[in-house]
């Protein structure tokens, strides 16, 4: 028959074993799930559905009707559906921000904002949808004060920042101080070619979910 004593040592050693258990499983289970390491709180810019869904109804009202009518008007053989929406998955995301990071870096600049500007695709077969609506991604950083979009240029050793104007066009090197005409390079022996654009566009594009 077990003794009061023998009783009271198996207690104390399941004890034990529970309060380690205990202590441990959130350990492992932070190792296992990092994501679950550091609860993200929403972001301010969040809307809810009942908002989303106001955008939707006002561009279906206010803008999809205008496009499918000019559209439709230079080739009346065809309807035109209007795009409602493109894609990225997430990895393409994930990889592009890593991307332009490591390409900023390189030309010791740093992100400040992403832009997404809305274009259109041209009416020509060099384009996977022609006509439809659009919007690319460039990154920008801050001169000044003010923002600019940027890519990369490269002569293979050296890696410089290639400072546009908001529609594309390279910025002007203007250099009025020896602290301005450091951050603003000579970069005439840099070719075209050696270019790295950091603009993301291609994507899946659709008309509006009819259902």
């Amino acid at each position: 028959m077990m003794t009061n004593k023998m009783k009271a040592f198996y207690f104390i050693i399941s004890l034990s074993i529970l309060v380690v258990s205990s202590c441990e499983s959130p350990k492992k289970q932070q190792e296992e799930h990092p994501e679950l390491a550091k609860e993200v709180k929403p972001p301010s810019e969040i809307i809810s559905t009942k908002k989303a869904q106001t955008l939707f109804d006002s561009y279906s009202k206010r803008r999809a009707p205008l496009i499918q009518e000019y559209e439709d008007k230079l080739d009346p053989s065809t309807t035109f559906d209007v795009a409602r929406y493109g894609y990225y998955d997430l990895e393409t995301l994930k990889n592009y921000i890593a991307f332009i990071e490591q390409e900023a870096k390189k030309a010791d600049v740093k992100i400040s904002t992403l832009r997404f500007y809305l274009a259109n695709y041209p009416d020509s077969k060099e384009y996977k949808h022609p006509k439809q609506n659009t919007f690319f991604i460039a990154p920008t950083t801050t001169v000044d004060g003010k923002e600019y979009p940027f890519s990369v240029i490269t002569d293979g050793k050296t890696y410089k920042p290639k400072f546009l104007k908001d529609n594309f066009i390279i910025k002007p090197f203007e250099k009025t101080n020896t602290e301005e005409a450091s951050f603003f390079p000579n970069i005439s022996f840099f070719d075209e070619d050696d270019e790295q654009s950091l603009i993301l566009n291609e994507f899946g594009l659709f008309p509006p979910p009819y259902n």
